[in-house]
């Protein structure tokens, strides 16, 4: 029988998996791009979260985003459809950024444990290491890359024969075209940069563990951090590490099945149900990863959870804002014009007595306004000049600030040009 030419489906799942995959692949992107998005920009402006810690997850934030936005939308498609759709240039760089990625959120991870490491067993020596958190995260990125660099080279779109029976199906796919592709797998992917990582963290928390059950951890340690907060970020930060591993061993396990089956045996049904079901599956489980790190930080850290509800306030009070200042220009030109007016009717009564110096006053009076109407309202502290009003007997003028009620409302208010029975110095 001649080989007959049969004609490609497009979409590669039934529809009801189409349906679940695409539901669960956007919560997750949803969740992942939120949360990593609020952590990027509260380490960014928030002034609390400068810290080593804090910048190797911002290093991590920043991995997870990258995930979600590049790694995340390939990966569905290429589990949704049956023929690679972005071409040679798409595939190299999809296998480029998802190497890359994922070997920099685990070599972060190792980063944090043994920042955590020094913190808690090492404390006299942390402030030392403490100062190289930006040269570590550089030197992160440029391994990752490294050995992301071969999948560019090996991977690239081909067309490849399905081969059903009594037919032909040719399909234009996104693999890796080396002849040692298990090889590099197994190096790379497996023993650099998931076996040897996980060793590390084990044995630098069993250390930690170590110090804390043996009280090793010096008492004198306040001028780094409180030890409670340490063991609180340490925990954290194994929260972190455990959903990392959870959720990218069965992935990594299902790939070492697939490598070792031998290509004849691979007709079977659990073969098929493995590469149509449970590497989409997998494939999610550890695009989730990325989404819940957030969660965790908000979970364990009061610095996160407040930074993040600033930022969710934050259109509120720029919005807030906008008007208090436009208030505070229109009632400037008006409290401007009322208080000269004062100005001159205040300094009348004293054109007549010698032993007070109108100038002086209607010179420091002007000057006091003028600083409390146009301060910029961000500004916490007071103008740094020390104004002196001498008192004139028989009058009972005086000039008062009454600084309290300005304090309060931001704004400067006639009234308090009022008499008064006593000499005043203003504005200390």
């Amino acid at each position: 029988m001649n080989d007959e030419e049969v004609e490609l489906d497009v979409i590669r799942q039934p529809l009801s998996l189409f349906i679940a995959y695409s539901l669960a692949y956007s919560a997750v992107f949803i969740l992942g791009f939120i949360g990593n998005l609020f952590v990027v920009l509260s380490i960014t402006l928030h002034p609390s979260l400068r810290t080593a810690t804090d910048h190797l997850i911002f290093s991590l934030a920043l991995a997870d985003l990258f995930i979600i936005l590049f790694c995340l939308p390939t990966t569905l498609l290429n589990n949704l459809l049956t023929e690679w759709q972005l071409g040679a240039i798409g595939c190299k760089l999809s296998t480029f950024l998802n190497s890359t990625t994922s070997c920099a959120s685990i070599f972060t991870l190792v980063a944090v444990t043994a920042d955590r490491y020094l913190a808690i067993c090492h404390t006299l020596k942390y402030d030392k290491y403490a100062t190289y958190p930006a040269y570590v995260i550089v030197l992160i990125w440029a391994v990752s890359a490294a050995l992301g660099i071969p999948n560019i080279i090996g991977y690239d779109e081909v067309l490849y024969d399905l081969m059903p029976p009594n037919g032909t199906l040719v399909a234009r796919l996104c693999v890796s075209t080396r002849d040692d592709d298990f090889l590099h797998f197994l190096t790379v992917n497996v023993i650099i940069a998931f076996i040897c990582p996980f060793l590390v963290i084990i044995v630098c928390y069993a250390l930690i563990f170590k110090t804390v059950v043996s009280h090793r951890s010096l008492a004198v340690d306040a001028r780094i951090r409180d030890e409670r907060v340490k063991l609180r970020v340490a925990q954290m930060m194994l929260t972190v590490i455990v959903n990392f591993m959870v959720c990218w061993t069965p992935l990594y396990a299902l790939y070492c099945y697939f490598f070792l089956t031998d290509p004849m045996q691979r007709d079977t049904w659990f073969f098929h149900f493995a590469s149509s079901v449970l590497r989409p599956a997998f494939q999610w489980l550890s695009l989730l990863s990325s989404s819940l790190n957030p969660l965790i930080y908000i979970g364990y850290s009061q610095k996160y959870r407040r930074a993040f509800h600033q930022l969710l306030l934050l259109p509120c009070q720029l919005r807030m804002e906008s008007f208090r200042q436009a208030t505070l220009r229109s009632s400037t030109s008006g409290n401007r014009e009322a208080t000269n007016t004062r100005i001159s009717n205040v300094s009348g009564n004293f054109q007549n007595r010698d032993h007070c110096q109108p100038k002086f006053f209607r010179w420091s009076l002007a000057r006091t306004d003028e600083a409390m109407i146009s301060r910029n309202p961000f500004v916490s502290q007071p103008p740094r000049q020390t104004h002196y009003v001498q008192h004139c007997p028989g009058t009972g003028h005086k000039f008062t600030t009454n600084y309290q009620a300005y304090k309060n409302s931001r704004s400067f208010d006639i009234s308090t040009l009022d008499n008064a029975p006593l000499t005043y110095k203003s504005l200390t």
